[in-house]
């Protein structure tokens, strides 16, 4: 039965991958004409294929062209992957529109996970952008000011061919805005210029110049590899994702079009550990250090995960357990009230959730008892417990029954705002005994905690556990008003590809 329950859980990082793929779209689209030309032709149209290691998993097709004053770039990506034998099809269309000096007027994007579609749109209103997302009808707006600076899709490439992409040695500096890593702000990239090489494309020998873009994101740095023909064309875009290779490569139609091969893909989620932890362990010692030994980033402490630095590439974390009903805490009330407001993924204003947690907290004695029976009713009233879900917010959770523990740690934080409780998802590493032929290993996951009388608890209802737990690692938290899921899954994801842990020592006491 443990085995089922992890067994849900291991393919979720899948998920992530999404992001890199509209980054490496973006900049397909981006690169695709030289200026002097593009306003001699109307339309610029490229195929592509997309590949995940040595499979061909789906097609990319970009499109800039120019409608009156109006420069409009389209960006079409459909891949097909399988999570433990579940085709799981994933889909992204993003439409940029700027003036013909490189100035934003809005944008449009659309995803698609499992069917489950996330829609994002951006307009640019005087001095600011008015951006909106819309999930299962829930549309959360947001009011930035606009940076005058900020680039998309023509002001890129534009900026690119003032610069020199030609230029070996050149190195461009740009702010770049991309609704996949938030609009509040441009995000900081950096183009390196290469140099000229030679590559083969299709049976033929192109001269391509090299060029490399790393965007600085609140979590890291993300780059990919780009091959440009000499009109600034992208005939090939790589990246590698926790050590998978992921290319685009330019094709005619019929080419892109050719039914992929949706093999399984399992991302590298699944960390070796020296030693058991027991279920009735006190507390227990990880020792954790990067692979290429890079200074390891600040890691998450609480009450009851305590962090030492061994060195720039390695630290301790000590984890103990504890009931929730033992916390021990100065009363105090939840002052932020992101961790109780409603937001597009928590919506716990919706009134199916409302009912849903009023009646599972019927009876209760006290707020730990409320917390309680909403962890127990979020684990028997998800029934189909799957990962075929994209990213459902509580409410589709409420109406479908289905997911995996992304569903149950938003589910779970949506019953409980709606009875006042201060709540947020926390997500990082857990335990498994025994998964297929590996044993000892720790798995992404992700849960829910409540702020009850001072004190963060952690209800995990997707494992039916309660209190802090020494099975796990705790990476991060969010309230989700400010990160999306995508996010804190890349974050997680890129730290967990350059980590070895080890159990240093488990306390029965």
């Amino acid at each position: 039965m443990k085995i089922r329950k992890f067994h849900r859980k291991i393919f979720k990082a899948n998920k992530w991958i999404m992001p890199l793929f509209f980054i490496t779209s973006f900049f397909i689209s981006s690169l695709k004409a030289v200026e002097n030309e593009f306003f001699h032709l109307d339309k610029f149209d490229r195929w592509y294929e997309v590949f995940i290691g040595k499979s061909k998993v789906g097609y990319a097709h970009s499109i800039m062209q120019r409608i009156g004053e109006t420069i409009v770039s389209e960006s079409t990506l459909k891949v097909s992957i399988k999570r433990a034998g579940v085709p799981i099809e994933i889909s992204s269309i993003d439409k940029t529109e700027e003036t013909i000096n490189g100035k934003v007027i809005g944008f449009t994007g659309e995803m698609k996970m499992a069917g489950v579609p996330i829609v994002k749109e951006g307009r640019v209103d005087g001095t600011d952008i008015v951006v909106k997302q819309k999930q299962f009808q829930r549309v959360h707006t947001n009011r930035y000011k606009l940076d005058p600076n900020g680039l998309m899709t023509w002001g890129l490439l534009k900026l690119l061919r003032d610069r020199g992409f030609k230029k070996e040695g050149n190195q461009i500096n740009a702010k770049i805005y991309s609704a996949d890593f938030g609009m509040d702000a441009p995000t900081p990239a950096k183009i390196k210029i290469l140099g000229k090489t030679s590559l083969k494309i299709n049976g033929q020998d192109k001269q391509v110049f090299r060029t490399e873009i790393s965007l600085t994101t609140s979590k890291g740095v993300v780059s990919t590899l780009n091959w440009l023909d000499e009109n600034g064309f992208a005939v090939k875009t790589s990246m590698r994702l926790g050590g998978v290779p992921i290319q685009i490569l330019e094709a005619n139609m019929i080419q892109a079009l050719k039914n992929p091969e949706s093999s399984e893909f399992q991302l590298n989620t699944l960390l070796p550990v020296n030693r058991e932890i027991p279920q009735n362990a006190k507390s227990v010692q990880f020792k954790i250090e990067t692979v290429n030994g890079s200074k390891i980033r600040n890691l998450y402490q609480s009450r009851n995960q305590k962090v030492s630095r061994v060195s720039e590439s390695s630290s301790l974390i000590e984890v103990r357990n504890e009931n929730f009903r033992e916390s021990k805490s100065a009363y105090s009330i939840m002052q932020d009230p992101k961790f109780i407001k409603p937001n597009t993924m928590i919506d716990s204003n919706d009134p199916v959730i409302q009912t849903l947690a009023r009646n599972a907290a019927s009876g209760s004695k006290n707020i730990y008892d409320v917390a309680n029976k909403l962890s127990r009713f979020s684990y028997n009233f998800i029934k189909n417990k799957n990962f075929r879900v994209g990213f459902a917010t509580a409410t589709e959770v409420a109406r479908n029954n289905e997911g995996d523990c992304t569903e149950h740690a938003v589910f779970l934080a949506a019953l409980g705002r709606s009875m006042g409780i201060p709540s947020r998802v926390a997500s990082g590493l857990v335990f498994m005994k025994n998964f297929k032929d590996q044993k000892n290993v720790l798995a992404f996951h992700m849960w829910t905690e409540f702020f009850l009388k001072g004190t963060w608890i952690s209800f995990d209802s997707a494992l039916n556990k309660s209190g802090a737990q020494t099975d796990r690692i705790t990476l991060s938290t969010s309230s989700l008003s400010e990160n999306t899921i995508n996010e804190i899954g890349l974050e997680i994801y890129e730290f967990l590809s350059n980590l070895n842990v080890e159990v240093q020592k488990v306390d029965f006491n």
